[in-house]
């Protein structure tokens, strides 16, 4: 019996010791030891690849959704409004709104006879698409008012700016050579609020406030504005000149909804370059883009600050076909890098609402482009030279009390 009970009181004593030791490192650097894993598993990444889910509804900082009323041929988005005849047209006052100010920046658009496939126009969230055999049209529910038009053969569109539309100026590319992109651009003002039109191959004409642009086979047309009551109004403009000057190839905004699925805005501005979506989580994105043209570009890629967490506790990796890119600061030189020629990858957060990529890839041949928001490590817990000193003590009076205990119960 007296075995045992030392034995007992042996075992005591190395449990006060070791209690001790644990406890160590916590006087020493400040941090408790943890025991739990470094990060819990995710949810399988490819469980994640469902469809896109566009039929929501939404309303966020990056995009709205439409309600088309086909009676009356109304479309009505949060950030967007428009009246379509249906079933060639035209589109008549294509209005922007954001921040409770409102602006008609088209009073009609024209885009000539065509025969619209059946089943459309059609409403997808924050797309509001027409489809002929010859030509498209897509306007999207955005702060921008972005409006896509697409043509296989040559096509003749009219726009009629509103009669207080000023500093109606058109502009051809500075250089061109075959392939280059864009080749024309025409600029507006309607009071502070400003917009462009750019026209990828084709070009424009200008009379008044009449804006006709000659479409030619594969051409696109990109319709943009600048937020006219935005505070990021700076921002936005650097933007819509890079899209104008050819810069950027492609942009997306996301918002992951609960079921897994995402709500989707994308555009391509240049012709030649495809680019989907693959996969979109709370934390995670992935984006396919490609071009048969020899060149680099900018890609966008805009999310809710619920689908991409970007604040201080997070830390943001954006890779290319697995490789880690860098982060610039000079978000003008990132939105020119394709003129300048620069060789190697690189991202730039913009101070816009959401969190807001411009990624430039020096190459668009296939890339699989990924982003991740990531939690950052947790920072050691800091005590003072006192407080670590004073626990120490603390520490050495508990094992000391402890060890006196289990002696009396020896004896």
């Amino acid at each position: 019996m007296e075995d045992g009970k030392g034995a007992c009181a042996n075992l005591a004593k190395a449990a006060a010791a070791l209690t001790v030791l644990s406890l160590l490192p916590v006087a020493l650097s400040g941090s408790a030891p943890s025991h739990a894993s470094a990060g819990l598993l995710p949810i399988s990444w490819s469980a994640l690849q469902n469809p896109i889910d566009s039929e929501t509804p939404t309303s966020s900082v990056l995009f709205g959704s439409f309600a088309y009323e086909p009676t009356h041929g109304e479309a009505r988005g949060t950030y967007v409004t428009f009246v379509f005849t249906e079933p060639m047209g035209p589109f008549r006052s294509y209005i922007t709104s954001d921040e409770g100010a409102s602006v008609q920046y088209i009073d009609s658009i024209d885009l000539g006879p065509f025969l619209s496939l059946r089943d459309y126009p059609q409403v997808r969230g924050p797309t509001f698409y027409v489809q002929g055999f010859d030509v498209e049209i897509r306007a999207h529910d955005d702060p921008t008012g972005l409006l896509e038009i697409r043509t296989t053969t040559p096509r003749t569109v009219t726009f009629e700016l509103p009669p207080t539309a000023t500093n109606i100026v058109a502009h051809a590319a500075e250089v061109a050579w075959p392939g280059s992109w864009p080749a024309s651009s025409v600029s507006y003002t309607i009071g502070e609020a400003h917009a462009r039109f750019v026209l990828g191959v084709g070009s424009f004409t200008i009379s008044g406030t009449e804006v006709v642009a000659r479409m030619a086979s594969s051409d696109l047309l990109v319709f943009k504005a600048i937020p006219s009551s935005s505070p990021y109004k700076a921002e936005w403009r650097a933007l819509v000149d890079a899209i104008t000057a050819g810069q950027v190839g492609a942009e997306f905004g996301f918002i992951a909804t609960s079921d897994g699925r995402w709500v989707e805005n994308s555009a391509r501005y240049r012709i030649d370059v495809a680019a989907w979506s693959q996969r979109v989580a709370p934390g995670r994105a992935s984006v396919h883009v490609n071009s048969t043209a020899p060149i680099g570009a900018v890609v966008l890629l805009a999310f809710d600050p619920d689908t991409m967490p970007a604040d201080s506790t997070r830390v943001l990796h954006v890779r290319a076909n697995g490789v880690e890119l860098n982060v610039t600061a000079d978000t003008l030189g990132l939105f020119f890098a394709p003129e300048s020629g620069a060789t190697t990858s690189a991202y730039a957060v913009l101070p816009l609402p959401g969190t807001v990529l411009a990624v430039y890839l020096p190459s668009l041949a296939p890339t699989s482009l990924e982003v991740e928001s990531a939690v950052s490590p947790t920072a050691p817990i800091a005590f003072g030279a006192d407080s670590a000193l004073a626990l120490l003590l603390a520490l050495l009076v508990v094992a000391g009390a402890a060890s006196l205990m289990f002696r009396r119960r020896e004896s």
